[in-house]
């Protein structure tokens, strides 16, 4: 259900330009089929100090690279994969110090929809998943900034980087098997991303349709698709029901009346953001 993202020539430069735009307009989906020799850029992250980024992931595979970045070969990179029973495992490293890693707990090979952050703050890395589980790791580095040359890599690597470890700062992610699944909604710093460039890798549109209307989250809620629902998230509009549109929560206090039910007007973003607090 997805057009092939290719690169075969100039002639289609116009091809992955609408692609691409449609990528924005439907929601950011991506099919990622696992095949040898995928991969996807997106911008570059500048993860150097305080930023995070943030996607929604579906697959059953145990294993393989779900996201890396680095600085082209010297020391500092990110790495985030699939091991251990389809477990999250983030690695990184900061002027060449020993690398910090992580594992979560929550196996996300279960193919069902999950929500993925990576929160950088200097030394400190965070993940959390679903809102649910937040683990964070710190390296022990001289250097407290992150320095970042390469573009973001979804899925796997490009061939051309895969054969010239000196341009690779962790010389073992040629070696990680591709990621297979779904990834929506790439998001960094609460900004929708597009990919810049990409092999083998497919438009998905299923599941933005979901959150394609402007009446899917009312009062300024944030639609996002988990599990193939429409899901809206109102903990930041005051108000509350499936949709955003019940009265604004009232006050703990017995004595305060009920607040007055007023419409303060729609709103709607497709995708999952980040979590502002751990």
């Amino acid at each position: 259900m997805g057009a092939a993202l290719v690169r075969h020539g100039g002639c289609l430069l116009l091809w992955l330009a609408l692609l691409l735009g449609c990528w924005a307009e439907l929601g950011s989906g991506l099919e990622f089929p696992g095949a040898e020799g995928q991969w996807t850029r997106f911008p570059k992250w500048n993860a150097c100090c305080e930023s995070e980024m943030s996607f929604n992931m579906k697959t059953r595979s145990s294993s393989g690279l779900v996201l890396y970045f680095d600085d082209e070969g010297f020391c500092d990179f990110l790495e985030l994969i699939l091991t251990q029973g389809g477990r999250l495992q983030l690695s990184f490293s900061i002027f060449c110090a020993e690398p910090a890693t992580l594992l979560s707990d929550t196996a996300v090979n279960d193919n069902l929809w999950h929500a993925v952050v990576i929160r950088r703050h200097f030394k400190n890395t965070t993940l959390i998943i679903d809102r649910a589980e937040a683990k964070w790791v710190e390296v022990k580095s001289k250097r407290r900034d992150m320095t970042v040359f390469s573009g973001l890599f979804l899925g796997g690597l490009p061939p051309e980087l895969r054969s010239a470890t000196l341009k690779l700062t962790l010389s073992s992610v040629k070696d990680r098997e591709p990621f297979k699944g779904w990834i929506t909604d790439v998001r960094v710093n609460y900004t929708q991303a597009s990919p810049v460039e990409s092999q083998e890798v497919r438009l998905d549109d299923e599941q933005s349709r979901l959150c394609a209307r402007e009446d899917v989250c009312l009062n300024g809620g944030v639609c996002s698709v988990l599990n193939d629902q429409a899901v809206c998230d109102c903990s930041q509009t005051g108000f509350r029901g499936k949709d955003c549109s019940e009265g604004k929560v009232p006050f703990s206090s017995p004595h305060r009346p009920p607040p007055h039910r007023s419409v303060e007007g729609t709103g709607r973003r497709p995708g999952l953001h980040g979590v502002s607090s751990v």
